[in-house]
């Protein structure tokens, strides 16, 4: 699974003015982290408007939600577009929370554990992003919304989820401090995503009012209880239950065995996962068969490309966490994931049949 902080970094113009000469100091990209990570401890709330745009295969698609959040751990997000998610809200009061859907008319509860790092703010998480997997440079300022911005380039250390694109750049705000927007590129140098944090406000006072939500009347209250992942089993149960032949290794890495599979089915796909152990070491294989052609995205196509057994696949490397593979074959969208490297990724996959 690709680390959640990337979900969370991908969450973080104007004509250019370079003003060099008018800026009171020019700072290095440590510098400016720095000054980010002091900021950090004086802000108590903000809110912004986010407005994210992704490129793929020629087709443009559009988000935009408010955003509220206040320490230690209080968020809050309302959709705004595409217009068929517009009026969905996520609210989080550091306890519970709630996600409610308008065009079902349903609230989902769920009460939530205390997690490491979940007082952790986003842009922080940028941060320590920016710190630990890239070498990094400021490459010019901007003038972004009225304010001024220090444009960094990121680019990774070695082959760490960053180094799927081409470049990353984020624009900070020099008076804030805080990220204002960032722009994704392929490694052709197009772009595939951008994030801009709009109508950007710090320490408003933001009530703890606006992390409570009431349940409209006649919605349907549903909870995580109804959503549990069945519980693992037998390939032999599993196929009983599936409507493909399930597609197994049978070439494993040393000391690895076979611990489990499920099967989740929904609407549109039929999904088997199958689990593999070596002690506290594991690796899962999914396989999805949709009603349709097995859809991509702009994260897969930008991955290293490998064959397996002549047929393209991709590969993506978790932050020195293990890797991803993905291939399709026929009908049926293969992932293996774990913590093995690419040649041992590879060797299990050609291994499937």
């Amino acid at each position: 699974m690709v680390k959640i902080k990337m979900l969370l970094v991908l969450l973080l113009v104007s004509s250019p003015l370079f003003v060099a000469g008018c800026v009171d100091e020019e700072l290095t990209a440590e510098q400016i982290a720095e000054k980010m990570k002091q900021k950090e401890a004086s802000i108590e709330d903000y809110s912004y408007t986010m407005h994210m745009t992704i490129l793929f295969e020629g087709q443009e698609q559009v988000m935009e939600a408010d955003v509220m959040y206040k320490k230690p751990n209080k968020c809050k997000t309302v959709q705004i577009l595409p217009t068929e998610t517009a009026g969905g809200i996520s609210v989080f009061d550091g306890e519970t929370m709630w996600i409610y859907d308008p065009n079902q008319n349903t609230v989902m509860t769920m009460d939530m554990p205390e997690i490491a790092g979940q007082d952790e703010m986003d842009y922080q998480k940028l941060i320590n992003t920016i710190l630990d997997e890239s070498d990094f440079s400021v490459i010019g300022f901007e003038e972004f919304e009225g304010r001024t911005a220090y444009i960094i380039e990121m680019k990774s250390k070695d082959d760490t989820e960053l180094g799927l694109f081409g470049n990353i750049e984020v624009w900070i705000d020099k008076e804030t401090w805080m990220p204002l927007k960032m722009e994704m590129k392929d490694g052709d140098g197009n772009p595939i995503y951008s994030a801009e944090y709009r109508n950007f406000q710090i320490n408003t006072g933001i009530p703890d009012e606006e992390f409570k939500f009431e349940i409209p009347e006649g919605a349907e209250i549903r909870t995580m209880d109804e959503f549990v992942l069945p519980e693992r089993t037998t390939l032999k149960d599993v196929q009983e239950k599936t409507a493909f032949d399930i597609l197994v290794p049978s070439n494993l890495p040393e000391g690895y065995e076979f611990k489990g599979a499920m099967v989740i089915e929904n609407d549109v796909s039929e999904i088997v996962s199958m689990s593999y152990k070596n002690d506290d070491i594991f690796f899962e294989i999914t396989e999805v068969v949709c009603e349709s052609e097995p859809q991509g995205s702009p994260l897969i196509d930008s991955a290293e490309s490998v064959s397996i057994n002549g047929i393209d696949g991709k590969v993506i490397s978790l932050s020195g966490d293990g890797n991803m593979l993905q291939w399709n074959l026929d009908n049926i969208q293969i992932t293996i994931v774990g913590s093995l490297d690419k040649e041992e990724l590879i060797l299990i996959a050609e291994s499937v049949q």
